[in-house]
């Protein structure tokens, strides 16, 4: 960032290690503006307490390509498939393989039973016993796919390449179903004991008994998923863009259509919410983007449209937190907060395509199948809110004024802000300000600072507005014309990234307790950039980006990749060299998306509010008066 003429950057190639610790929310209403001390313009309000984000708490290694995974809510163990068999998580720890495989298509669990139920490539079902481990194998029909269970029947349904083979979980004996389009979904209604099977374009309906009582026809692959809602009794599904894209609703009582809700883009997954009655549905938009379109089951039209960082490859739901998981084509996982809309996202692994939620413990499964691994999220751990300096849950700004004296300004967590506290005086021997989020790992935000020797000291928050006592970090740092925060490998860690005269790019890896890691380099050609500022996680993929501003005042959002390198560069702006300084202040209006702060020449300072992808809305003025700062951060 750079805050007049003053170059807000550092980094250096001396740096030493030392010992030391890390870790997003509801939206509120903003309010109006009034005027607060050295005659800045700032909006006011009062601080209310953060909803529970969500945290990866652990990656587990896995077989092959994980494609399927499940869960015993009652034993609190998942399931997982790969090309080597099937693991078992214990809770969020690895409990190793539960029995290797002929190449698991899909895994589901009856948690009545306590008995899983896996898809081989080969042509049988095994039937694994969850306490003993003992293994039946269970011949089924060719290419068995998907697996659903009716654990108040104790039916197990599978689909095969000529319709569905019906298991007796308690026997193990089968009964077969020819269906010519095969069986490509299996939804059941255990509130009613009736199946819906997707088959071509086709939803056959199968009643408890194992007969198709009806048909629903769209046409040749014309269906892309199905859900049920066991309370209203009424399911929907996703239609092709060629037979009208949008939701169909079909009446669980006459197994007919009844209802539609058509999409201007084309759409794919979906899941409902029983508990509220709400729809999810995965779309898709004209660029690499994607969006969760929330539907409200009760009038059957639509209330919010979000937009997503890439196309979603798989929707699930938590009823019990009211939250929804969206593993994102390539890397991360949207998270919606259903109260209210707010949206975050997590960093999980490589791929991930498939998800599964326990929600009596409120902990989602996410296999990655690039990675090779299951990401575990913890529903309940508050993420870190990367700029809260008074420890409220709120992002916050830090500005110096001409006389060297560091102000922090409070934000209000819905894009305004409290009244600014001063934090101390004799900061003008910086040439450089940082914030980082939490870089020592104590669970608060800190600053970085280099003075006029090129030694970089990390003054580690209190988490009450100040600081502690400070701790050289580095030397050698004056040959860096440019220094950013990001968390580059999406580990939860704050990195630097630094560049150099020479216009090459590094990034400093923070070791998670206030040092560092070896450092890598991480591109060349940035000496035409005037501006270079981490954006926090702007698209909204789980991993913190860059934005940088050329020549000519183009923005362009630099996305990691979070394995050492970047994806392309795509632009989210122009006009911006009218801007002297632009921040990265996190989640500033409390959406659940990182945001932009900018100062223009006369002093107005705007918030651009993320709303995911490469999307940038329209600014919102949040403060005039800010000409006189010299850092803002």
């Amino acid at each position: 960032m750079t805050s007049g003429g003053l170059a807000m950057f550092a980094a250096g190639d001396g740096s030493r290690a030392l010992g030391g610790v890390n870790v997003r929310r509801r939206r509120r209403a903003a309010a109006g503006t009034v005027a607060v001390g050295l005659g800045l313009a700032l909006l006011l309000g009062t601080f209310a307490s953060p909803a529970m984000a969500d945290v990866v708490t652990n990656t587990v290694s896995v077989g092959d390509n994980p494609t399927g995974i499940a869960v015993n809510p009652v034993t609190n163990k998942a399931y997982v498939a790969s090309f080597e068999g099937v693991s078992v998580i214990n809770g969020t720890s690895d409990g190793g393989l539960l029995y290797s495989g002929d190449m698991p298509v899909d895994v589901a669990v009856n948690p009545a039973t306590n008995k899983i139920y896996v898809s081989e490539i080969g042509g049988s079902v095994a039937v694994v016993n969850g306490v003993s481990g003992a293994v039946t194998w269970i011949p089924v029909g060719s290419s068995p796919g998907v697996i659903a269970v009716n654990s108040a029947t104790n039916k197990i349904y599978v689909g095969v390449s000529t319709g569905m083979t019906i298991i007796n979980g308690a026997t193990n004996t089968t009964t077969s179903m020819a269906l010519a389009g095969g069986a490509q979904d299996i939804v059941v209604n255990q509130a009613t004991g009736k199946v819906y099977v997707k088959s071509s374009g086709t939803i056959r309906v199968v009643d408890a008994g194992g007969i198709v009582t009806s048909s629903i026809i769209i046409g040749a692959g014309g269906i892309l998923d199905v859900a049920v809602n066991e309370t209203t009794n009424k399911i929907y599904f996703t239609t092709l863009g060629r037979y009208g894209a949008g939701v169909s609703v079909i009446d669980g009582i006459t197994d007919t259509v009844t209802g539609s809700i058509p999409s201007a883009n084309n759409v794919g997954k979906l899941a409902v919410n029983p508990a509220t009655n709400t729809i999810y549905v995965a779309g898709d938009s004209p660029s690499i983007d994607g969006f969760i379109q929330v539907i409200d089951g009760a009038s059957q039209t639509q209330v919010a449209e979000l937009g997503t960082a890439t196309r979603i490859m798989d929707v699930v739901v938590n009823p019990a937190s009211n939250k929804i998981y969206a593993p994102l084509s390539g890397r991360g996982v949207a998270i919606v907060d259903g109260a209210d809309n707010t949206f975050s996202a997590v960093f999980t692994g490589q791929d991930p395509v498939d998800a599964a939620v326990n929600p009596s413990t409120g902990t989602v499964y996410v296999a990655n199948t690039g990675s090779d691994s299951v990401s575990v999220i913890d529903g309940t751990v508050p993420a870190p809110v990367k700029n809260d300096f008074n420890g409220d849950g709120s992002a916050d700004v830090l500005a110096r004024d001409g006389s060297g004296v560091l102000w922090m300004y409070p934000g209000n967590g819905s894009g305004g802000w409290l009244s600014r506290a001063q934090v101390g005086p004799g900061w003008n021997v910086m040439t450089a300000l940082v914030s980082p989020g939490d870089f020592n790992g104590d669970g608060t935000s800190d600053v970085l600072a280099r003075d006029g020797a090129g030694l970089l000291w990390l003054y580690p928050g209190n988490g009450a507005g100040g600081f502690l006592s400070r701790v050289l970090v580095g030397t050698g740092w004056e040959g860096m014309s440019a220094i950013e925060a990001i968390d580059f490998h999406g580990d939860g860690r704050a990195d630097v990234v630094a560049r150099d005269r020479g216009g090459a790019l590094w990034v400093y890896r923070g070791d998670g307790t206030g040092g560092w890691l070896p450092r890598m380099w991480a591109g060349s050609g940035w000496t035409g950039m005037s501006e270079i500022t981490g954006a926090g996680d702007f698209n909204g993929d789980g991993l913190t980006d860059l934005v940088a501003r050329d020549g000519t005042g183009a923005l362009w959002l630099y996305p990691p990749n979070g394995y050492g390198s970047w994806l392309a560069r795509q632009t989210v702006g122009q006009g911006w060299n009218v801007m002297d300084s632009l921040v990265g202040p996190g989640d500033f209006d409390g959406d659940g998306r990182a945001d932009i702060l900018a100062r223009n020449a006369a002093g107005e300072l705007w918030l651009y509010s993320g709303a995911g992808g490469t999307a940038w809305p329209s600014a919102q003025r949040v403060g005039t008066g800010w000409g006189g700062m010299t850092a803002i951060l």
